[in-house]
């Protein structure tokens, strides 16, 4: 005869616990109806589960909201976090529509997965649905198994993210170590975004590198030029002789701009790109770039998530970045 089916009853005789409060705790309805459950309690009924091998042998759901979707981060992130849930037993993973950064839409995916019984869910939310978190708390008081990701730490939520500060202080420590002193920040490629919309979320993280950035120069008493895109890097290109391009496109799409022009990278102008992907490394010449180490934001969060479940508390991670060095900086 095969291994006896672990049930329910199982767990709540060796937790102490009532059959209803163990249904309640692994089917994430915890919050509901007029008994509280304890967060101690429900730790024990998850790591009981887990031991006894119920958690395993049944389906694990996560759901993914993302406020973009694109190749130098985004891609990395997801397919880091599927190869992790393979490595589970029965885990399916089931990704949202992506927000735009917008809360009201932001919420509405939150609310459906919660509703389907999702196990978990891993977020990357806007700014404005964090600040309206920090006024109404309760918004995720009912949804325990939440981890966000590229984003610092907030609240209770466990969160995985990059020192973005650090990637403009590489970016800058970089140039200043080649002997650069009149160099430029240029803070995004928003020509590519309809309307000229750009989320939030992006300012504050360009600002944080911008931080980072301006601290390797002052190090040094170097100054900098902030420049907003391509163009109006091109209109100074003669007063300085380094960049470092702190959005995902902003690099790539300034090498080409610099090819149609006839100007010589990096003899020229050196350029430091930000966000590793294929276009940077193949490039003619290829980009040095500082990496947000994508593919470890999606390895850590799908690991936080698990621990979750299993009635874990993850602390939240703040990865440091890396920079690729290739043949866009001239040492002068």
């Amino acid at each position: 005869m095969g291994e006896r089916k672990i049930t329910l009853k199982d767990i709540s005789e060796r937790a102490g616990v009532a059959v209803s409060t163990v249904s309640m705790v692994l089917n994430n309805k915890t919050l509901e109806g007029r008994v509280r459950i304890s967060d101690q309690t429900v730790r024990k009924v998850r790591k009981i589960a887990q031991e006894m091998g119920y958690l395993s042998a049944r389906q694990t759901l996560v759901g993914l909201v993302m406020t973009h979707f694109r190749d130098a981060t985004e891609t990395p992130i997801v397919q880091s976090i599927i190869e992790q849930l393979r490595c589970e037993d029965n885990c399916h993973l089931a990704m949202g529509l992506t927000t735009k950064a917008d809360p009201k839409l932001e919420l509405e995916e939150l609310h459906f997965m919660d509703q389907k019984g999702f196990d978990g869910m891993i977020m990357e939310p806007s700014f404005a649905l964090m600040k309206q978190v920090e006024k109404q708390p309760e918004i995720f008081a009912s949804w325990k198994n939440v981890v966000f990701i590229n984003r610092y730490p907030f609240g209770d939520i466990p969160c995985v993210t990059i020192d973005h500060r650090m990637c403009g202080y590489l970016a800058g420590q970089h140039l200043v170590g080649k002997g650069h002193r009149h160099i430029a920040f240029m803070e995004g490629h928003y020509d590519a975004v309809p309307t000229s919309y750009v989320p939030e979320c992006e300012k504050q993280i360009v600002y944080d590198r911008w931080a980072g950035f301006s601290e390797a120069l002052g190090e040094r008493d170097v100054s900098s030029r902030l420049v907003q895109g391509v163009d109006d890097l091109l209109a100074i290109q003669k007063e300085v002789t380094a960049v470092y391009c702190a959005h995902t496109r902003g690099a790539t799409a300034l090498l080409s701009k610099c090819w149609h022009l006839g100007l010589s990278v990096p003899d020229a102008l050196s350029i430091v790109g930000q966000d590793d992907e294929v276009a940077k490394e193949v490039s003619m010449p290829s980009i040095t770039t500082v990496g947000v180490r994508a593919r470890a934001v999606g390895e850590r969060a799908a690991h936080m998530v698990f621990d979750l479940i299993s009635g874990k508390v993850p602390e939240s991670v703040i990865l440091e970045p890396h920079l690729a060095e290739r043949e866009s900086v001239l040492a002068l």
